[in-house]
């Protein structure tokens, strides 16, 4: 045995030696969510409001803050752009939701749990009945995961994270006393030009999607804006802070129309912004600008009935990976753990929320999806998929199972579980799985399994909308 091999064999008969008690216990019993629904039938308006605060550390020069990405112990030099947060308050009828979007790389659900309790008594005076945060994922923000710090040392810093915390509560609570009454417009437009699939099997969807409020008063409009492209544009050799292209594509739009903006990721995995610019950084700026030029080429806009549906489904995420667990086991990141049905003995407990706005269908998801999980029609077949077997081991395509082809997803929402993938597309490597990249039968490198819970992790995210759709059809 070759010295990595046994200092391999070592981490994991260590990690799996301490999750022992964790996993001889009871796997908890996970209740089927409610179906929670706001507004009149037949209304028409919403009341909303946005607020929104930078988040770029300020003693950065002075303080070692680590890039979120690209190798671990990478210091922050400097600032290209500023990184944000934005909340924004969705009500009808006798109550709201808040929805949360940060420049951030993720944040798990043990923080996001931590920010709920601490507005429950905000959400019993204001009648909100969820609140969801998502992060955009910028690979050039803040490590606030831990994973890429100087490691076996977390790179969280705890003082910014309360900094994020208070923050996303304190804009909570701004975005509720703005709210104004008005009308919620959605529409969409094809970008494929703005995408570039990496890794097979090289299948997007390229819609992006538009929340366009307007005030009854005239007063400035909030727009809320999806699309399945990763913001880790900047590339490896990048130690300056950004927001990456939603930066960019915020500041052409209100260079259009002064407008206040939230941005959400989609199905990110393995799917960037389109080759375009020189290097990373001109690639940045002329992505987010071309994607801000297409928010207005939208033509097919329709007014959206003022309606709220919400079912946040918790679920326990299996997880295989030991490499996660021992970071978890080390303190690098936290997390809901609990015993499971997996090859640890252990899982997370992590959740999908199902969002309603009129007519639309939106997911949140705890992590990066691949857009074949998501919209039917992108598993490969056995010919020619990572392991050879056929599209028949997939889990059913989460479009398929609430019967939307347009159906939008919120990534990187209420948690942070690394990727998702298809069964017959995931491959890990023979000596060091979750550790070192695999390659596949065709010659092919693998990296985002090492970065999953595991081969499962699609199934359980299905099996878990299909209880969401089963009580939004039942109740």
């Amino acid at each position: 045995m070759s010295p990595a091999d046994a200092l391999f064999s070592l981490a994991r008969d260590f990690t799996l030696k301490k999750a022992r008690k964790i996993a001889r216990g009871p796997v908890p019993v996970i209740p089927t969510a409610h179906k929670i629904t706001l507004g009149d039938p037949g209304g028409t308006v919403f009341d909303i409001g946005f607020a929104t605060r930078d988040i770029t550390p300020k003693n950065y020069k002075t303080h070692p803050y680590w890039m979120a990405g690209y190798g671990i112990a990478k210091r922050i030099t400097g600032v290209l752009d500023p990184i944000t947060a934005s909340a924004m308050w969705i009500g009808c009828g006798d109550g709201g939701i808040v929805l949360v979007s940060c420049d951030l790389i993720g944040l798990t659900g043990y923080e996001v749990k931590e920010i709920r309790d601490s507005l429950e008594a905000f959400c019993v005076r204001t009648g909100c009945r969820h609140i969801t945060v998502s992060c955009t994922h910028t690979h050039a923000g803040v490590d606030t995961m831990g994973y890429w710090g100087p490691l076996p040392k977390s790179g969280k810093d705890k003082a910014y994270m309360r900094f994020i915390k208070n923050t996303i509560a304190e804009l909570c609570e701004e975005a509720y006393l703005s709210r104004k009454p008005g009308r919620l417009f959605y529409g969409n437009v094809n970008a494929p030009e703005l995408l570039h699939r990496w890794r097979a099997p090289y299948y997007t969807r390229a819609l992006l999607h538009r929340f366009r409020f307007v005030p009854d008063d005239g007063s400035k409009e909030t727009w809320l804006l999806n699309f399945p492209a990763h913001p880790n544009t900047m590339g490896g050799k990048n130690t300056l802070l950004s927001a990456d292209y939603p930066c960019y594509m915020r500041r052409e739009i209100c260079r259009r129309q002064d407008v206040n903006i939230m941005y959400a990721i989609s199905a990110i995995g393995a799917t960037d912004i389109g080759e375009i610019g020189e290097d990373g950084t001109e690639r940045t700026i002329l992505g987010g600008a071309l994607l801000g030029k297409k928010a207005f080429e939208i033509e097919n806009e329709r007014q959206l009935s003022a309606g709220i549906t919400v079912v946040s489904q918790p679920f326990i995420m299996p997880l295989d990976n030991f490499v996660l667990l021992l970071a978890n086991t080390l303190g690098v990141f936290n997390a809901r753990k609990c015993a499971a049905v997996s090859s640890t003995g252990t899982g997370f407990i992590s959740e999908v929320t199902y969002l309603g706005l009129g007519d639309t269908q939106i997911l949140t998801m705890p992590g990066e999806m691949f857009p074949e999980l998501v919209w039917a029609g992108g598993y490969e077949g056995k010919e020619t998929s990572a392991t050879g077997e056929g599209e028949e081991v997939n889990p059913t395509p989460l479009s398929e199972i609430f019967g939307n082809d347009r159906l939008m997803i919120f990534g990187v929402t209420n948690d942070m579980a690394g990727y998702a993938m298809a069964k017959n597309d995931f491959v890990l490597d023979g000596e060091m799985p979750y550790l070192r990249r695999a390659t596949d039968r065709f010659g092919r490198s693998h990296y985002h399994e090492t970065n999953s819970c595991g081969v499962h992790t699609g199934d359980v995210i299905a099996d878990t909308c299909k209880k969401i759709q089963k009580t939004i059809k039942d109740e």
